[in-house]
């Protein structure tokens, strides 16, 4: 979830809270001054009745707003005031009114002076002014709300434009990142950070990528001397057995280590992104092709490949790596496999699988991925092979799953747009 969708969010379930115990503050106070109003007017009413009593040692009773009844002593109480209701046979229902009682000492004697007010006006104005109310909270909420939103959107949208420019930005590219200024200091002390830490990437990744490539070129100069000096030691004919069979160790020796090189700058490449074409291939023709590649090998070791599909898998990557793929896993489907069994490729339209037979089942399937890890003990395995397959694999976001289930490795990979 983005942040000002967030933000967003919070305020309207917070703002809705606060302006509904808002409203209910501002209604019940609102309700509570006007009856209090109404409260003081009857109280006056009352005195002026009072005052009325006293020069006319009477009232004329006007029921049900103004009644002044005798008591005694003993029933004089505190002035009082509440809500009630009155039935009246004028309107055929009960009327809501507000009543103040009050006792009053008058000329020796006692009494008590009821006055009241409809409170039917008072309703209709108390519903009119809640009304009024909630619309202008609302409305203030509302306004408050959407220029809330239009000051995130200013605020936030360099900082926005500056994340799309760093999802494009590419160290293979020759463009440096230029992140705009927001006139924000928290925002541009971060572009300042994150400049620096580019130019700092850049650098490393270039001397990295430099490094690899020297590195690489390096070792395969001496390996290869090492190998035509070798091949110059075959052709003399004076060498003894042992001594030929010296040449030979360290002649395969340094096509293997040749070969760890070479995976080892693949790996680097893959690392620094210099496989970034796509287009979309078909899987069952590249295994077609690659199978037709090592018919000398299958045929030396008596293997055949069969290949199986129910539906094609069209993947979308770098032909490069996509062979790489395909070459990693048939070699190592091959160096594993006994003499006369069947490679079993199977492709589906989700997902493919390459399947070898097998004695028992790899012990730690969890390493078999990682660089130089060996469990057999083939000579013509270099420990990084399957590395490489998991590399490419993890380029692209292809899940990889293991089994072994009658006596059979298999390799199940599944691509993440097949």
């Amino acid at each position: 979830m983005k942040l000002l969708t967030k933000i967003n969010r919070t305020y309207l379930r917070y703002g809705i809270l606060v302006f509904l115990i808002a409203d209910v503050v501002i209604i019940l106070l609102s309700n509570f001054i006007l009856k209090k109003e109404i409260d003081q007017q009857l109280l006056l009413e009352a005195e002026v009745i009072a005052e009325t009593v006293k020069k006319n040692n009477n009232f004329p009773n006007v029921y049900p707003t103004d009644i002044v009844k005798e008591v005694s002593l003993s029933e004089i109480g505190n002035t009082t005031t509440k809500d009630t209701v009155i039935y009246e046979d004028v309107h055929n229902e009960l009327v809501p009114y507000r009543e103040l009682s009050t006792y009053k000492s008058i000329n020796e004697k006692h009494y008590q002076i009821i006055t009241r007010q409809m409170l039917m006006e008072f309703d209709d104005i108390f519903s009119l002014y809640t009304a009024l109310i909630s619309t202008v909270l609302g409305l203030i909420f509302v306004l408050v709300l959407l220029f809330t939103q239009k000051m995130n959107t200013i605020l936030w949208g360099t900082f926005n434009t500056n994340v799309e420019l760093l999802k494009k930005y590419s160290f293979n590219s020759n463009n440096q990142l230029n992140l705009k200024n927001t006139g924000i200091d928290e925002f541009d002390d971060l572009n300042q950070v994150i400049t620096k830490m580019s130019y700092r990437l850049e650098k490393d990744y270039a001397e990295s990528k430099e490094f690899s490539a020297n590195a690489a070129h390096e070792l395969q100069t001496p390996l290869a001397i090492i190998r035509n000096k070798c091949e110059n030691l075959f052709s003399e004919t004076d060498l003894n057995e042992k001594t030929i069979q010296s040449i030979r160790k360290i002649y395969l020796s340094t096509d293997r280590l040749s070969g760890i090189v070479k995976g080892l700058l693949l790996l680097a490449k893959i690392d620094h992104g210099q496989f970034n074409e796509t287009e979309e291939l078909s899987l069952r023709k590249l295994f077609t092709l690659r199978i037709s590649n090592l018919d000398d090998i299958l045929q030396d070791r008596n293997l055949s490949v069969d290949i199986s599909a129910s539906e094609d898998c069209k993947v979308k990557m770098d032909k490069r790596l996509a062979n790489l793929l395909i070459q990693n896993i048939t070699a190592n489907a091959i160096n594993h496999s006994p003499i006369s069994k069947i490679i079993e490729v199977k492709i589906s339209k989700n997902q493919f699988s390459i399947s070898n037979h097998g004695e028992t089942a790899i012990k730690e399937p969890e390493l078999i991925f990682k660089r130089f890890y060996k469990e057999s003990t083939n000579p013509n395995s270099t420990g990084i092979g399957l590395a490489i397959v998991k590399k490419i694999a993890d380029h692209y976001g292809m899940n990889i799953q293991y089994s072994f289930k009658n006596f059979k490795h298999t390799f199940t990979f599944i691509p993440l747009d097949c």
